[in-house]
């Protein structure tokens, strides 16, 4: 199994993991997570489209607003890679709508902006590299439900594009060609946060 592959599926087992250790369900009595204005997140990600990857992330989430929200993250995946060893790491922000669809679910239609710092290394040590960094946008609808006062989990689906440079990488060499070339994925995330701050 390539290493993106099984770091996905590790990825998605811890984050099933998980919704185990949550202590109980949120009680209608309770305040729901979603009246509280952040968030810190984790989340299992995998990506496929112009390549696949697979990996996790970690977002840090505030709403201003009843109507508005923002959020940053930043992901570290591993990318099935032909002649090398390919690791990308994802950052951006998002700007979101959440919109409640009963006390312990809700849905946020999204859109940002990203860039990703990428790294690929020949197999021969010393080898010439061929990194790039990926600027791009995103777009994506998330599904949210509570679990507990503080905890909620969530699902994303992300449309994401980049412009980058294509790149070559063997067990001896990597290149990086001089013009710009258009990258996409389709991105499915995975995960838990902790809701905090004042009601």
């Amino acid at each position: 199994m390539r290493p993106a592959i099984m770091l996905a599926v590790v990825a998605v087992v811890v984050t099933a993991l998980s919704f185990l250790l949550v202590p109980r369900r949120a009680a209608a009595q309770d305040p729901s997570p979603f009246d509280r204005p952040l968030a810190i997140g984790g989340y299992a990600t995998g990506h496929a489209g112009s390549y696949l990857a697979g990996g996790v992330g970690g977002r840090l989430r505030w709403e201003p607003l009843s109507w508005l929200g923002l959020e940053t993250y930043l992901e570290a995946t591993l990318v099935d890679w032909d002649g090398g060893f390919r690791h990308d790491y994802p950052n951006g922000f998002n700007a979101f709508i959440p919109i409640r669809l009963g006390s312990s679910f809700r849905v946020r239609p999204y859109f940002g902006f990203c860039d990703i710092l990428s790294f690929a290394e020949p197999a021969e040590q010393g080898a010439p590299r061929a990194d790039d960094i990926l600027l791009g946008a995103h777009l994506g609808v998330g599904g949210e439900m509570a679990v507990h006062r503080l905890w909620s989990a969530f699902v994303d689906v992300q449309f994401n594009g980049y412009a980058g440079h294509d790149r070559t990488s063997r067990a001896w060499t990597g290149g990086v060609d001089e013009e710009l070339d258009f990258f996409w994925n389709v991105q499915l995330n995975l995960g838990m946060q902790l809701h905090f701050g004042a009601l």
